[in-house]
């Protein structure tokens, strides 16, 4: 592959897994990080702790997105809410041939694009509010990406980790393109199992469905994943949540969904694991409603679907966030 200079914007929970395997496998990506955290890292390198094993990786990293350059690989992992404040460091590194690859859980901001104003306008409020990020990332530089990660970074230079790093690409376009097919490639060889899809907004949906009424249920309640699969009451609630996001997914064209009853069954390895919004919540940082629940509310609008419950979940999280954390 082409590709030879490979960042990672953000070094938290899904960047660092990534920007650790991919340092490890001798790729040498460049962290792109605030100054505070890229003085750490630089000083104590990046530890991971797997199931099995604890090792600290030597990585590159600089906090100056224009001395970073013009990259051919941009792998960002901000949340939703963090990418209108954190194209500072990002677009510094975008030329006319770099490929951007943003690993997001929920719906992404390029979601609409090129559907032909299908759903009305291309700009969903819910994850760009201020159009910002629509109108400074090309949608054409964009492979979009679902991850399936399961990590929590417990410290700037520490991140614990479940052992799973498979990432789903597709172009928002559809088809398996060759600069598709490449970047999958040079992410498995970075020891990433990495998948090319030809329907990268069918995936976005598959993995949605769980993250929509988990992620808020779980930051209401603090109950964890198989906790509250177990409760019957808890569980009719999710199937609920989850019968709405499939009605909007196949009112924007989404017809290839999973079985609910398949999706609510937590595999024994989610044992006591909270979701990615509860330790947000408990850590007091901002949670990502926009791109899980409110995203899907506004797709639902724009087609006619009824969302009650999304609606009622993400008043009730947001007012639990905001009387656990006043003035944040």
């Amino acid at each position: 592959m082409a590709c030879r200079r490979i960042a990672v914007v953000g070094a938290g929970a899904i960047g660092g897994v990534v920007a650790w395997h991919l340092a490890e496998a001798g790729h040498d990506p460049l962290i792109v990080a605030r100054p505070q955290t890229a003085a750490i890292l630089k000083h104590r390198g990046m530890t991971l702790t797997g199931p099995a094993f604890s090792r600290t990786m030597p990585i590159r990293v600089c906090d100056d997105a224009h001395a970073a350059g013009v990259q051919d690989l941009v792998l960002v992992g901000f949340k939703a809410h963090d990418w209108e404040a954190g194209l500072v460091l990002v677009m510094p590194l975008i030329g006319p041939s770099t490929i951007i690859v943003p690993m997001l859980n929920g719906i992404p901001w390029w979601y609409l694009e090129g559907l032909g104003g299908r759903h009305g306008d291309e700009r969903l409020a819910a994850v760009d509010p201020a159009g910002r990020l629509g109108q400074s990332i090309d949608t054409a530089r964009v492979l979009g990406c679902v991850v399936y990660i399961g990590a929590n970074r417990t410290t700037p230079d520490a991140i614990g980790w479940n052992g799973r790093k498979r990432l789903v690409i597709g172009e928002p376009a559809g088809s398996v393109s060759p600069r598709l097919e490449d970047t999958v490639q040079l992410l498995r060889q970075g020891g990433i199992d990495a998948e090319a899809t030809s329907d990268i907004r069918a995936e976005i949906w598959h993995k949605l469905l769980g993250n929509a009424c988990f992620n808020p249920v779980s930051a209401l309640t603090g109950a964890t994943i198989d906790a509250m699969a177990a409760d019957p009451a808890l569980r009719e609630v999710l199937r609920k949540i989850m019968l709405e996001c499939i009605a909007v997914a196949r009112s924007v064209g989404i017809s290839q969904l999973p079985d609910v009853e398949a999706r609510l069954s937590v595999h024994p390895a989610m044992t006591g694991v909270k979701t990615s919004m509860l330790q947000d919540h408990e850590a007091g940082r901002p949670l990502e409603l926009g791109a899980l629940v409110d995203a899907v509310c506004e797709l639902g609008q724009r087609t006619g679907v009824p969302t009650p419950m999304l609606e009622s979940l993400s008043a009730l999280t947001a007012a639990a966030w905001r009387s656990a954390w006043p003035g944040r």
